[in-house]
């Protein structure tokens, strides 16, 4: 069903992401953006690949490339919508190579939209934390446990940030069980 809509139409745009499970296995998230025959706009995951090898961009290129030939999208690869990595630049530059192979043209410059969640995000990150983000950031990624000290520490951490550290840590308490995320829920509802 898919195949025969994706048939009918003239361009294919893109939305596409690397991401990691918390099994610490990659995958390549792509999603296609047309048109139908009957004027609907569709939007739909083509492809979520285990994704291999290092995350360079013509590896990524690789994977994308792969989904396009199984949906024979070669003669209809419109725009891509990616988040700010710099490997995005050089996917766009190796799928304008399989492109040039086809005898198509294609500008991965022109042909590059950025993700405005993804600059949104990087602005108020920079607007609440300053410099200190990437040290918060790994904080925010490690798995403490309750109990091993490490907690005690990143909380501490998190604190010396400010109100915006003290909001951080009240929600991660909250977040920590069902219960207290049913709580708070129960308590916010009575109010």
């Amino acid at each position: 069903m898919i195949k025969r809509s994706l048939s009918e139409a003239r361009i294919v745009h893109f939305t596409l992401d690397l991401c990691t499970s918390p099994n610490h296995r990659a995958f390549l998230g792509v999603v296609g953006h047309w048109i139908s025959g009957d004027g609907k706009l569709h939007g739909t995951l083509l492809g979520l690949r285990r994704f291999h090898g290092s995350h360079t961009g013509v590896n990524q290129a690789q994977h994308f490339w792969e989904v396009v030939k199984l949906y024979e999208l070669e003669t209809k690869v419109g725009y891509f919508t990616l988040d700010n990595a710099s490997n995005n630049d050089t996917t766009l530059t190796q799928v304008g190579v399989y492109l040039a192979e086809l005898g198509i043209e294609f500008n991965p410059t022109e042909r590059r939209l950025r993700c405005f969640g993804h600059v949104i995000n990087l602005v108020v990150k920079a607007f609440l934390w300053g410099l200190n983000t990437e040290v918060l950031e790994g904080l925010a990624s490690r798995n403490s446990t309750e109990g091993d000290g490490q907690e005690i520490i990143e909380l501490m951490e998190w604190r010396r940030q400010g109100p915006m550290g003290k909001l951080r840590n009240i929600c991660v308490w909250i977040c920590r069980t069902p219960q207290r995320r049913d709580g708070f829920t129960n308590k916010v509802r009575s109010h």
